[in-house]
């Protein structure tokens, strides 16, 4: 990491690493009443033990995912996300544990019934600029690259290093600020966002390179027939047909920056492992001790003071 762990602010897409322990991992732990199996508890404890040893955060903050059905967005299209089923009684109480365990382990969590978690790192993303921050996304889903800018890095941890806006638009072929314009473009089968009928990867990305937005897509759709594009004289017709869904698309990718419902950058300071809770949260998971040997070295709490200067409460 190229700054101190004091001008960093590091923002946990919390989904993503509990998701990659349920699947991956073998059901070897289970609730002391057998009822339940926490294997994917144990996965994201372990992650978020070995990021708190490796960069030993003052800031640092968990975002969940609760608006499955009551987000904004459902609001603004009933089919968003409606492949995906609702968590059943057996992951629902291990997502519940991981909210659990970040708390025990003196990092802030945060989840929302209006807000993706997406849209809470976002709103962290802007704080942390304003006050001069290093916000660090700890993800590996794509959509979040959109908030990536000059003080900001992507980290898949310990899966891949930091990465600069400049490393990834270098792979993605666009610049990360025209991630949704992209996604309104192809589309994004996950989250049930329809892209342009004949509209591929290829043919958004040289888009993008012509016109960096939606917005310039559409003002320039006369001009589209001359680029030097496959299929270039039929581009007009069919941004013309879905210019509605595509305008819809376009809303449903962005990432919110400055929900209400969030928290100040003085409120995610790390506070250090509670011992006393950890060990029921240890024996309520069954993991039997586990984690001894990991918490000797996080045991002393840290310095906890808070942010000085003007509030950040309005940002």
């Amino acid at each position: 990491m190229n700054r101190s762990a004091d001008e960093q602010v590091f923002l946990i897409d919390a989904s993503i690493y509990i998701f990659r322990s349920y699947f991956s991992l073998p059901e070897n732990w289970h609730s002391p009443d057998g009822e339940f199996s926490t294997h994917a508890v144990y996965g994201f404890t372990r992650f978020l033990i070995d990021m708190i040893k490796e960069t030993k955060p003052r800031h640092i903050f968990c975002a969940f995912d609760e608006s499955l059905t009551t987000g904004f967005r459902h609001q603004l299209c009933p089919a968003y996300k409606s492949n995906r089923e609702l968590p059943d009684p057996a992951l629902a109480f291990q997502l519940n544990a991981c909210r659990q365990v970040c708390r025990v382990l003196g990092v802030a969590e945060m989840a929302s019934t209006v807000y993706e978690a997406d849209d809470l790192i976002g709103s962290m993303v802007s704080r942390s600029r304003r006050r001069g921050f290093h916000a660090v996304i700890v993800s590996r889903d794509k959509d979040l690259m959109q908030l990536i800018g000059k003080t900001e890095s992507y980290w898949d941890f310990g899966k891949s290093t930091p990465k600069t806006s400049e490393q990834l638009a270098e792979k993605l072929m666009f610049n990360c600020s025209q991630m949704a314009d992209y996604l309104a473009l192809v589309g994004d089968q996950s989250d049930s966002i329809f892209g342009v009928p004949g509209v591929g990867d290829k043919t958004a990305r040289q888009l993008l390179s012509f016109y960096p937005t939606i917005d310039e897509i559409l003002d320039n759709l006369d001009q589209l027939q001359d680029l030097p594009i496959r299929g270039a004289k039929q581009l007009a017709e069919k941004f013309s047909l879905g210019e509605k869904q595509l305008r819809l698309s376009k809303r449903l990718a962005t990432i919110v920056t400055k929900p209400d419902a969030t928290s100040s950058i003085r409120d995610i300071h790390w506070r250090g492992v509670h011992p006393d809770a950890f060990d029921i949260f240890d024996v309520e998971m069954g993991f039997n001790g586990a984690f001894n040997t990991k918490l000797e070295s996080l045991m002393r709490r840290p310095n906890t003071g808070i942010l000085g200067g003007q509030s950040d409460d309005q940002w």
